[in-house]
């Protein structure tokens, strides 16, 4: 039996191009919202590699990549935020990529950053998204040693890198804002190659139901002071509202953006 060795690389401008093109699905390539997105990534990339001088860690296998996990630094609050960590092919699965990506990341953030003053972050925390068919994301990062924020919210977990050190999250809550008002807001993260794809499904399905409501897109990473006031956002927030249900069930989507344009 071949082992096959898994070779970590952090993300540098010689192979940033590995970290745009791995999470795009092979027959999406030629799509022109994905082309889009691979552009709106690749400046994103650019310029946090040179704020940050690397944002990810590419797992490879026979020198193909085979699986990512990408992070922001949050100075401010002296955090590490794992934005995604992803193994695109079922053939590569349960072979230790997952689990090899994040102890590169431990290992690597418990030593002194620049961007936090020569010192290392306090924890890592992650949002757990779920993916349909693959194991759950939660389990997995608490195997790997990460603890739930609290018993109400399974999925927000955190690593704590500092001895003793318990993160409690800024306020969860949507802070309304007056210029929001008889507006629509789509907010997009350009760090995914599928932001133009979302983006694009809401706005066609906000157009059919209010053509004549002003919008404004907002990028999340170039904007990130309209990100801060609001607190949490959700992708899409219309007449000062946040809209909760995700564009892809078209129904409930348009309903909710019908009934927030009926109250002032």
């Amino acid at each position: 039996m071949v082992v096959e060795k898994i070779e970590i690389k952090d993300v540098n401008k010689e192979n940033v191009e590995d970290l745009i093109y791995l999470c795009i699905p092979p027959d999406k390539k030629d799509d022109p919202f994905f082309i889009e997105g691979a552009k709106v990534k690749r400046r994103w990339a650019n310029k946090a590699l040179e704020k940050y001088g690397s944002i990810a860690k590419l797992a490879y296998l026979n020198s193909k990549p085979v699986g990512m996990i990408q992070y922001q630094p949050k100075p401010d609050e002296k955090l590490v935020e794992i934005t995604c960590i992803f193994v695109p092919n079922k053939e590569n699965l349960r072979k230790g990529i997952g689990k090899t990506l994040l102890k590169s990341l431990l290992d690597d953030m418990r030593k002194p950053k620049p961007y936090f003053n020569n010192d290392t972050p306090l924890a890592l925390v992650t949002w757990a998204f779920e993916v349909p068919g693959l194991y759950p994301q939660h389990e997995f990062y608490r195997k790997m040693g990460f603890k739930q924020v609290s018993k109400d919210e399974p999925f927000l977990l955190y690593y704590p890198l500092k001895e003793g050190f318990v993160y409690i999250p800024k306020s969860k809550e949507y802070i309304p804002q007056e210029e929001d008002k008889g507006k629509i807001l789509i907010f997009y993260d350009p760090s995914c190659p599928f932001c133009i794809y979302f983006l694009e499904k809401e706005k066609e399905l906000v157009r059919e139901v209010a053509p004549e409501v002003p919008t404004r897109i907002i990028n999340q990473f170039e904007e990130p002071e309209e990100v801060e006031k609001r607190g949490k956002i959700s992708f899409c927030i219309v007449n000062g509202k946040p809209i909760k249900t995700f564009f892809m069930d078209k129904e409930n989507f348009q309903k909710e953006v019908k009934e927030a344009l009926k109250h002032g």
